[in-house]
């Protein structure tokens, strides 16, 4: 299987998502497109570039490097990161 089912929660607006992630794509790729989701969802209220967020893991307290694939990170089904 080469998707991950995450959850993203994101405090400043009080959300909560769960997402299939591809685990051949890079963090920084992944970001990307989850923050072009969650400012579709928001009808363009959340807008953030990757620059101005961490992708955090809420177990480990890990922060995720943009250029690593997810396959090479701990993140798992299950995995629930943090953007702050």
């Amino acid at each position: 299987m080469n998707k991950f089912l995450i959850t993203v929660i994101i405090p400043s607006i009080e959300a909560e998502y769960d997402l299939f992630i591809p685990n051949n794509k890079k963090v920084g790729t992944i970001k990307t497109y989850i923050l072009k989701s969650i400012s579709f969802l928001t009808n363009n209220t959340y807008q953030k570039t990757i620059d101005e967020v961490k992708f955090i893991n809420r177990l480990t307290n890990e922060e995720y490097d943009n250029d690593k694939f997810i396959k090479d990170t701990n993140i798992k089904n299950g995995t629930k990161l943090i953007i702050i």
